[in-house]
């Protein structure tokens, strides 16, 4: 069986996981050890005693290096097994994608919608025609009314896919998926206090379209 629990409200997500889990401990499995074949091992696996194992694996949409088909998904849900997959953000093509294997339930906090605004959104335009200094202009802008930096970098995550699935005429697809990934390491850095969010998003910003 296959969840995907998607969204910005990280408390809600976590709260609806330990009701799926019940009594059973979750396998946590880190970004690090993540790969397709780890989770077949999973889905294939059953304890001694005949327990169910709970996974759990954050963000695995984001990652362009562990890639599953449709019958790997189809292992999954029809493993005596149970995979929570957290994300923090999920496009509607890939919920058509993943609903026949998964069930998919949302969590997104109301508040949020204040930072995801139309300042937001004119930064993630100004990014796609790679107008540089249109770009940091309206990012400062958006730091200084007091948008966070996690809105910013989620809908900008957001548009970077969006520009991916369309083939985007101003950026190379190879550049695209670096920078998605870029923002993810961002993501995870500044939520561990390995830098400064405010400081690394505008970094990548300027670094991402001096190119």
């Amino acid at each position: 069986m296959i969840y995907f629990l998607a969204g910005n409200d990280n408390k809600k997500k976590n709260e609806r996981a330990r009701v799926i889990s019940g009594i059973l401990k979750p396998i946590k499995i880190n970004e690090e050890e993540i790969s397709a074949d780890i989770l077949l091992d999973y889905a294939s696996s059953n304890s001694l005693f005949g327990d169910i194992n709970v996974i759990v694996v954050e963000n695995l949409l984001n990652r362009e290096d562990v890639m599953l088909s449709g019958n790997d998904w189809k292992n999954l849900e029809e493993s005596p097994n149970i995979f929570i997959f957290l994300e923090d953000s999920m496009l509607a093509a890939e919920e058509k994608k993943h609903k026949k294997y998964a069930h998919i339930e949302r969590f997104d906090k109301k508040e949020e919608k204040k930072d995801t605004g139309k300042d937001v959104f004119l930064i993630c335009d100004a990014f796609a025609r790679k107008d540089k200094i249109g770009t940091w202009v309206l990012y400062r802008e958006a730091i200084e009314k007091g948008i966070s930096p996690e809105s910013i970098s989620g809908i900008l995550f957001w548009k970077i896919k969006s520009m991916i699935l369309n083939n985007d005429k101003n950026f190379t697809k190879e550049n695209l998926k670096l920078y998605s990934s870029q923002i993810v390491t961002l993501h995870h850095k500044a939520h561990r206090g390995e830098l400064d969010f405010i400081i690394g998003l505008e970094q990548f910003i300027l670094n991402s379209l001096n190119k």
